[in-house]
């Protein structure tokens, strides 16, 4: 007996009934070669074509390979560049993700974002101009089984709870919360439990609020690492005065390694200016005096100046407005010109010009032909 096999429109329409009947629930891979097997043996017992499971497995294979090896994330991929890797349509693309999200191989974290999107919500500087890709996690299905919160839930080297789709809502009242990683803030003072998971500030946004500053304060910490014998509150403290002025921590990085005149941050030896960076070599003691001094030379008499962000968006804008002004005085010159030529005046000119065109064209004609004759009759 023969079968007919569901269409690519029918297993699409399927995979949405099942999100609204299944909430399918995951937890984090172990490792990327795990995961890999794992999908390979899901996709062997597949109902469906040849060229189709050959199609999802070479895209899980893209993402596997992708993923960092400790977080097991992707956040390089966008559609287009799984498109170009695979050979597949993004049709294609967005149904075999759709796939392997509803059947929980994969969590999406975060969802990817124009740079169209991010200039419309207000972004600033070179990250404006370019697409954010969307976060997945490498994930394997698990039985929806009662958990007792109450248990003592495993280590970190264990599996951790992790939902086909994370939200960025608070953990709902009653539920189970397990353990995470607190390598990052071995060192330091953490401002928050160990228990609970600090989100990354992002490295182009101004922090407004106290606790927004302290998160600030903790990435640049962890993207500048001899900071990290400060706390995050004694950070956020330094770059107070900096953060009010719209200051992002990229532009802190920038300050901590040049001059508002473009320079190397240094010191003067012997009546030459000599360039050195870091601050590996100084004591927590005298950290923050070091920072402190540093940004120091991005005040003008106490006042903090713009950030190197703040004056690339503010001579763009000025190079925007110029080009603008001289494209309005190049059309306000051709309307004009377009004005003019209409009168009778501006037709009476033009005619004269193109009889004095064709003269020329005449007269040179003429001189070519008494040219040739001479030419022939030497001949």
């Amino acid at each position: 007996m023969r079968v007919r096999r569901p269409s690519r429109t029918q297993e699409t329409s399927a995979l949405h009934r099942g999100r609204a009947l299944l909430h399918m629930q995951a937890t984090l891979a172990t490792s990327q070669a795990k995961w890999l097997r794992a999908v390979d043996e899901w996709i062997n017992d597949l109902d469906m074509r040849l060229d189709g499971r050959e199609n999802r497995r070479r895209l899980a294979r893209v993402l596997g390979f992708n993923a960092d090896w400790k977080t097991l994330t992707t956040n390089t991929l966008t559609w287009s560049t799984i498109s170009e890797r695979t050979g597949m349509s993004r049709a294609t693309v967005a149904r075999h993700l759709l796939a392997l999200h509803e059947a929980g191989w994969i969590g999406r974290v975060a969802a990817g974002r124009s740079a169209a999107a991010k200039q419309a919500a207000g972004w600033k500087g070179d990250d404006a101009f370019i697409n954010d890709a969307p976060v997945y996690a490498l994930t394997q299905p698990v039985d929806d089984a009662a958990v007792d919160i109450n248990e003592t839930p495993p280590t970190v080297s264990g599996y951790k709870e992790f939902p086909a789709r994370a939200h960025e809502a608070g953990t709902p009242p009653g539920a189970a919360t397990r353990h995470s990683s607190t390598k990052a803030a071995d060192g330091r003072p953490s401002t928050v439990p160990a228990h609970r998971t600090l989100p990354t500030w992002p490295g182009h946004v101004t922090p407004s609020s106290k606790d927004e500053r302290i998160l600030a304060g903790r990435e640049w910490a962890r993207l500048v690492p001899a900071l990290n014998k400060l706390s995050d509150r004694h950070l956020a403290f330094l770059a107070k005065d900096f953060f009010a002025a719209g200051w992002t921590i990229r532009d802190l990085m920038t300050a901590l390694d040049t001059l508002p005149n473009g320079w190397k941050q240094g010191q003067f030896v012997d009546g030459r200016w000599v360039p050195f960076s870091g601050a590996d070599g100084i004591p927590a003691t005298r950290l923050g005096h070091w920072v402190n001094w540093r940004l120091n030379a991005w005040r003008d008499n106490g006042t903090v100046v713009e950030s190197p962000a703040q004056t690339r968006v503010r001579r763009a804008a000025a190079a925007k407005k110029q080009r603008q002004a001289e494209q309005r005085a190049r059309d306000e010159e051709r309307q004009r010109n377009r004005a003019e030529m209409a009168t009778p005046e501006g037709q009476s000119a033009k005619q004269a010009c193109l009889d004095q065109m064709k003269a020329r064209r005449k007269s040179h004609r003429a001189l070519d032909n008494s040219k040739i004759e001479k030419a022939r009759r030497r001949g």
